[in-house]
């Protein structure tokens, strides 16, 4: 089926509603190996997924939004799109018992699915809404953080979705999503494909256009990155029991890419653990299965990428009548904005988000002062492989590096005082150490985890 005119919009809207209400009623779910490795290979850990209800996942990731959305305790986060309840669930645990998450999704049985899992976990923080998401059923200002994993792509209307991020957002409010977009176009047959646009290509558009249509909406501090992750993983689970659409395994197929063989024999629908029984008993290919022969018919990670958005709502973009206020800034309002300083290990670009081994903690950290500055602090960041002598002309930052070595980076100084050395704090820290930055000592250590080597953004590439 092919997407010929702007009137079959409405035609792939139901489509993707009756493809994805097929996958909700099927039994996929996180007992599947094939569909937690599509899961772990967006981002998510095995403590994150065992923590779960195993329906909440079903192999429908592109990433793993709660991952770098600094959710706080205490906060409202809404989830579009939020099919089985996994990032619902993940970040309710996030908030705690005084935060809220809002789940919203168009397709009932995906919430009748999200509603069966937090009850069996015994989540009381959640609510769950059918709606599309360009339409939210929610009052203005009300929400401190939006995410969204791998569904905006399938909406016609972005410019309308993120237009209704911004009204319910508070001011300072920010927005964390992973979603599909496009390095380049996409070749005719595949645009125009149905199956594509169901599959999250064929409605994905430009990471520039992506960029500009949410800075168009009204949004601040909006970076779109790629995360270089393998599209190819959703063949994993379209593999199935490798009946159809699985990876060569003999000997000589190595470099055959994958196959389906439309006269294989195969088993019966009740057998397959992604086949979805429809109406009238007959069985039709499940989306994985639909999505692994896709991606052999084209390379995926030529056109298309798994990407990371961040943005901030200006606090301005409101009166000081509203309610909605960001409680973090409520703390010192008549306090002076600080300067922030963060001087970095050598790195490939200016905040580290390139490369195919991009530490987790780097966009996060990077929303994070795009979000300080929206709310009026001077953020300056030199990496010493690109500004040595920013390094050189600060005597603090030459000093500490003389006696302890380049093990201290990153540094970060808050008008002028060592605030923090060796992490990257969480952003509720962040706004602690510029609200009073008097109370941190030069020599103030942070202890927060770090994954990985924090700043070294390329691994073992020469990007």
């Amino acid at each position: 089926m092919r997407i010929d005119n702007e009137a079959k919009r409405v035609d792939s809207i139901d489509q993707v509603h009756d493809r994805y209400a097929e996958v909700a009623r099927s039994g996929l779910s996180n007992d599947t190996p094939a569909v937690r490795a599509v899961a772990q290979a967006f981002g998510y850990s095995a403590s994150d997924l065992s923590s779960l209800p195993a329906e909440a996942n079903m192999g429908l990731s592109c990433g793993n939004p709660v991952a770098v959305a600094s959710l706080l305790p205490g906060e409202v986060v809404v989830d579009l799109g939020c099919g089985g309840g996994l990032d619902v669930l993940l970040a309710a645990q996030k908030v705690g018992p005084t935060g809220r998450v809002i789940g919203i999704d168009m397709t009932a049985d995906m919430i009748d699915r999200a509603r069966a899992g937090a009850t069996k976990v015994g989540a009381t923080n959640v609510e769950f809404h059918q709606a599309r998401i360009d339409k939210l059923p929610l009052p203005d200002h009300s929400v401190d953080c939006i995410i969204s994993n791998c569904v905006i792509n399938l909406v016609p209307d972005k410019g309308g979705v993120f237009a209704e991020m911004l009204r319910v957002l508070k001011p300072g409010g920010r927005v964390a999503i992973s979603d599909i977009a496009l390095k380049q176009p996409l070749p005719e047959e595949i645009r125009s494909s149905i199956e594509a646009y169901v599959g999250c290509i064929a409605g994905a558009i430009l990471i520039v256009d992506y960029r500009e249509l949410l800075e168009r909406v009204g949004f601040a501090a909006v970076t779109v990155s790629d995360t270089a992750a393998d599209l190819n993983a959703y063949a994993q689970a379209g593999s199935g029991t490798a009946t159809c659409c699985a990876a060569p395994t003999e000997p000589g197929e190595a470099d055959a890419g994958l196959r389906c063989d439309a006269d294989l024999e195969l088993p019966q629908p009740e057998s397959r653990c992604c086949s979805v029984p429809m109406t009238g008993g007959t069985a039709s290919s499940s989306l994985h299965e639909q999505m692994a022969q896709l991606l052999s018919q084209f390379d995926a990670n030529r056109y298309a990428a798994s990407v990371r958005v961040h943005a901030v709502k200006r606090t301005a973009s409101v009166t000081n009548r509203c309610e909605g206020t960001n409680p973090l800034l409520e703390r010192k309002k008549a306090t002076a904005m600080s300067k922030i300083q963060i001087y970095d290990k050598p790195m490939c670009c200016s905040t580290g988000i390139c490369g195919p081994e991009v530490d987790p903690v780097l966009p996060r950290f990077a929303a994070d002062l795009d979000w300080m500055k929206s709310q009026g602090h001077n953020i300056e960041r030199f990496n010493l492989a690109q500004q040595p002598t920013a390094f050189a002309n600060n005597e603090t930052v030459k000093g500490v590096l003389a006696t302890e070595g380049m093990d201290c980076l990153p540094l970060i100084l808050v008008d002028g005082r060592v605030v923090s050395r060796a992490a990257y704090p969480e952003r509720e820290r962040l706004v602690e150490l510029a609200n009073d930055a008097d109370s941190s000592l030069p020599g103030t250590v942070t202890t927060l985890p770090v994954a990985g080597q924090a700043g070294d953004c390329c691994g073992g590439s020469s990007c």
